[in-house]
Order: C-alpha cells, then sequence, then structure tokens
C-alpha cells in the first residue's frame, strides 16, 4: 500500500513539470520529493516518470496512478481538514 503523501508529491511533480517547482509548491526539498517518487515507484513496482535534465515526462502507469488516485487524496485531504477542524473545536 502506497502513501497519499506519495502520491501527492507524484500529483504535485505532474502538476509543475519538473521537481524543483514542485518542491516548492509542497514546501518541501527537491531531494526529498525525488525520493518520494523514488520510494512510489519502488511500492508499485513500475516507473511513473520519465526524467531528462530539464523536465519530467508522466507515464502511462504514471498517469493511470494519478487518475484513479483523484478521489482518494481528495478525500483524504478532507478527513484530515475535519480531524484538525475537530481537533481545534477540542481544545
Amino acid at each position: 500500500m502506497f502513501s497519499i503523501e506519495l502520491v501527492e508529491a507524484l500529483r504535485e511533480v505532474a502538476r509543475h513539470g519538473n521537481l524543483t517547482r514542485a518542491a516548492s509548491a509542497m514546501d518541501l526539498s527537491k531531494s526529498t520529493v525525488s525520493k518520494y517518487i523514488t520510494e512510489l515507484e519502488a511500492q508499485v513496482g513500475v516507473q511513473l516518470l520519465q526524467r531528462s535534465t530539464r523536465t519530467v515526462l508522466v507515464t502511462d502507469a504514471g498517469r493511470h496512478l494519478l487518475k484513479r488516485s483523484v478521489a482518494l487524496v481528495d478525500l483524504a485531504r478532507r478527513i484530515q481538514s475535519e480531524l484538525d477542524a475537530h481537533g481545534a473545536s477540542a481544545r
């Protein structure tokens, strides 16, 4: 099973077209985002990105994972927001 955080990194890389801009959007280092992508690829057992020195391209497998995971990631974010709100109101 892969982590939502890893899939979010893939989403940001796909959206921004490179690791540097994705890392900036996520407020993470480029190396952390790269590690997240490498870990996700290892967990799912397929290459999700084709990397070059300037850009990255999402592979067919990467596009499939992104398409299928949109609802999952959005649901996880909503649940976390609800839990954060619940925790704030309990204080």
